[in-house]
C-alpha cells in the first residue's frame, strides 16, 4: 500500500505531537548534557556513569513511547530522541579517546612511536634541527 504525499495544514494533534517532541527531546538534551559534563567529578564513578546515561537514556525513553498511549508515548519519544541525538554526537569522540589511548601504551600521554620531542632551544631552533636531520638522513 503505497502512501500518498500531500502538504496539507497540520491538525492541532500533529502540531501538540511535534511540539511535545521536540520540547521534550531539547530538556532531555540539556539535562543529559549537564550530567555528562558533572560525570568527570565522579573520579573512578565516571565512567560507568558516563556510558550508562548516555545509553540509558534514550532505552528508556523508547521503552516508555513503546508500552504508552497519548502525550507521554509522545514525551518518551522525545526523551529517546533527545538520548540518542547526544548519544550520536558524544560517542565518534568517545571511541577515538579509546582508539587514542590504545596506540599510546594505556593511555600514557606523551610522545609515542615516532613522534620526536623538540630539545633544548625550544621550538625557535626547530626549523635548524629539522634541517640537520634531513641533511643526516640524506647521507645514509
Amino acid at each position: 500500500m503505497a502512501q500518498e504525499f500531500a502538504i496539507a495544514t497540520p491538525t492541532t494533534e500533529e502540531m501538540t505531537r511535534v511540539g511535545i517532541v521536540v520540547g521534550v527531546g531539547g530538556v532531555t538534551g540539556a539535562v543529559e548534557g549537564i550530567a555528562l559534563s558533572m560525570a568527570p567529578k565522579l573520579g573512578a564513578l565516571e565512567l560507568p556513569f558516563t556510558w550508562g546515561t548516555m545509553l540509558g537514556v534514550p532505552v528508556v525513553g523508547a521503552g516508555v513511547a513503546l508500552l504508552t498511549k497519548g502525550m507521554i508515548s509522545d514525551a518518551g519519544l522525545g526523551i529517546a530522541a533527545g538520548g540518542a541525538a547526544i548519544l550520536g554526537q558524544t560517542l565518534p569522540m568517545m571511541l577515538q579517546e579509546f582508539t587514542l589511548a590504545r596506540g599510546r601504551g594505556g593511555g600514557q600521554l606523551g610522545a609515542g612511536p615516532g613522534v620526536k620531542l623538540l630539545g633544548a632551544g625550544g621550538p625557535l631552533s626547530a626549523a635548524q634541527r629539522a634541517a640537520q636531520t634531513m641533511a643526516s638522513q640524506l647521507s645514509i
